[in-house]
């Protein structure tokens, strides 16, 4: 049997979410409830039933949306869910080498919370969604990575051939690195207006991307101290 390169296994480790426990549970509890949520198109409900349950459209009302928001997908929009998921596996797995179990699953819920709340309290209009706290961590690691570890990184690729496995890894690196700038002023230029979107899906947005470069600044300042 021929011995797959190591980049590969680590790529094999990352689909099945090894070393990555709390990860592989916010995603299910997110595909889980999107069922649920489907689930109630079959009862009946209505639309204002829904958005009680699972948007923040009661804001600053009590509901079991303001809770259940930061797991709840739009139904019309599958790409919503996805895109959602597919961070998390990626930055929030990755994070995950960095932070405890209890600790992931702490940090998605408190910037996820506070997402969508800023997002309907400055906007006064319903969201629903994991895209704050999963941008949270697109935050967090990248931030973690250079103020952590860059004197670690290996981003130069000029001694490796484009395919080898070292290349790879700094392509990698330098991915993960850039990912959360590049988006954060994308994000920054819809908000403005230069852009069609919605404000309040770009707002809070910039506030997961924020709050987890916070905490990674945080983190880095409490370990120096």
């Amino acid at each position: 049997m021929i011995p797959r390169p190591a980049f590969l296994n680590e790529l094999r480790r990352r689909f099945s979410f090894q070393k990555r426990p709390a990860t592989l549970s916010l995603v299910l509890v997110i595909l889980v409830w999107y069922g649920i949520e489907i689930g109630t198109l079959y009862l009946g409900w209505t639309v204002a039933e829904w958005q009680w349950m699972f948007t923040t459209e009661a804001f600053p009302a009590l509901s079991p949306g303001l809770i259940f928001a930061i797991i709840s997908h739009d139904l019309g929009n599958a790409t919503h869910i996805l895109a959602n998921i597919a961070v998390l596996w990626l930055f929030a797995g990755e994070s995950e080498q960095h932070m405890s179990s209890p600790e992931v699953v702490g940090f998605f819920v408190a910037t996820a919370l506070a997402s969508v709340t800023v997002s309907s309290a400055v906007t006064g209009d319903s969201t629903l969604g994991a895209s704050g706290g999963a941008l949270a961590f697109v935050g967090f690691y990248g931030a973690h990575l250079f103020l952590t570890h860059r004197d670690t990184l290996a981003l130069d690729t000029s001694d490796y051939e484009v395919l080898d496995e070292a290349a790879l890894r700094a392509y990698w690196q330098g991915a993960l690195l850039l990912f959360p700038i590049g988006f954060g002023l994308f994000e920054l230029v819809r908000f403005v207006g230069l852009v069609p979107a919605g404000e309040t899906a770009v707002l809070g947005h910039l506030v997961g991307l924020m709050l987890g470069g916070g905490y990674a600044l945080g983190r880095e300042w409490l370990r120096g101290s």
